[in-house]
């Protein structure tokens, strides 16, 4: 009896350590924060063992060449319209480990949320739907939503949307359609804010943005782009002095912008290039900038857009490290998210294997990546 018993330890020793160390050697990692250049990191399962210059042996190891090649942790995008479960398949095959809903129906919101545990599929995170009121933004695309009304108090929408599975609360205030009132507004933040959840308010003018900085948001979805919304040295102190982050979305803000100029209407925004200089003037007043794209608007993808968007991040004049925390630890911090991290010894091994130098060059990103998610390799793009 002894003997089988130790024959069973043995066998269920051996089937439980069957899989090998993987070591990349000689890669620079971006670890979130810090650059380690020509280190070893190494991974078993789904676990970070180290990232160290020190070159450990590892019996039975698979080595991977990481010469050349940097390690970065997941990209997010901060700001997309998740219609199907396909959408974030796509996405993570592309090294975006999580797209960040700012709309949907509260059906298709939980939906999609199933496909969370799946290690095929970005983390999907949504507002449900957004706080708006009738005839406001969000109303215009005729799918049946609750608007704040006599009827339906603002504290009121935002404990449904909390109890619907809300991992933030989205509100719009869009200056061409009937929007929140500043009772309204306040009551939306207090709420969302005594449960712990970040309030991102959709704007188009500097005024809105303002505006909802007074009132305590979370952040900004878009930068202001109408005509006249230039931001002076009191306005950008006043976004920082209330914490407020931004996601810039100037991949839909161009085409937004191209649009208007090909259909007689240009005068209603700025050019591009002024909104650019706005996006500057924001992270140089110290203004966290989080990157997003608002697919699939204009037909915008899950995929390689958020490298689009990125690039612009940095045609504004922003450094390539900073846009790339831009796309990732920015973003984990903005929104408190428990799933996601800097990359370090015992963190999961969620990362992307890259070639080139893309905190110097963010460029880089539209080099073929390798994906892996909780130490699994998934189809690169």
């Amino acid at each position: 009896m002894k003997k089988l018993i130790g024959l069973f330890l043995l066998v269920a020793l051996s089937a439980c350590s069957h899989k090998p160390y993987v070591l990349i050697q000689d890669v620079t990692v971006f670890d979130g924060e810090s650059l380690h250049e020509n280190v070893n990191f190494v991974f078993l399962d789904s676990v970070i063992i180290g990232i160290s210059p020190k070159k450990k042996r590892y019996s039975g190891a698979q080595i991977i060449d990481g010469k050349g090649m940097t390690i970065i942790p997941p990209l997010i995008n901060a700001h997309v319209h998740v219609r199907e479960g396909e959408n974030l398949k796509a996405a993570l095959q592309h090294g975006v480990f999580a797209l960040m809903d700012m709309f949907s129906t509260d059906n298709r919101a939980n939906a999609l949320r199933q496909f969370n545990d799946s290690l095929s599929y970005a983390r999907f995170y949504s507002s449900n739907v957004g706080a708006t009121v009738p005839g406001g933004h969000g109303t215009q695309f005729r799918v049946s939503i609750p608007t704040i009304d006599d009827d339906l108090s603002a504290k009121q929408f935002v404990n449904d949307r909390i109890a619907a599975g809300a991992d933030y609360i989205k509100l719009t205030q869009e200056h061409s359609m009937e929007k929140l009132s500043p009772q309204q507004l306040g009551d939306i933040v207090q709420a969302a804010h005594q449960q712990d959840k970040k309030v991102v308010g959709h704007i188009s003018t500097l005024s809105d943005a303002l505006d909802l900085a007074n009132h305590q948001v979370d952040g900004l979805a878009h930068i202001w782009y109408r005509q006249g919304a230039i931001a002076d040295a009191s306005a950008l102190i006043s976004f920082r002095n209330n914490h407020l982050f931004i996601i810039p979305t100037l991949s839909v803000i161009q085409k937004v912008i191209e649009s208007a100029a090909q259909n007689g209407y240009a005068d209603r925004y700025l050019s591009f290039p002024q909104v650019q200089a706005e996006v500057r003037k924001a992270y140089t007043a110290g203004i966290p900038i989080l990157a997003g794209t608002d697919a699939p608007n204009y037909q915008l993808n899950y995929t390689t857009q958020l490298y689009e968007e990125l690039i612009l991040l940095k045609a504004c004049g922003i450094p390539d490290l900073a846009v790339l925390k831009a796309a990732t630890t920015n973003i984990y911090q903005q929104f408190a998210l428990p799933d996601f991290g800097l990359l370090h010894p015992n963190s999961m091994a969620n990362f992307i294997l890259v070639p080139g130098k893309p905190h110097e060059d963010i460029s880089d990103l539209k080099v073929r990546m390798r994906v892996w998610k909780r130490g699994v390799e998934v189809l690169g793009s």
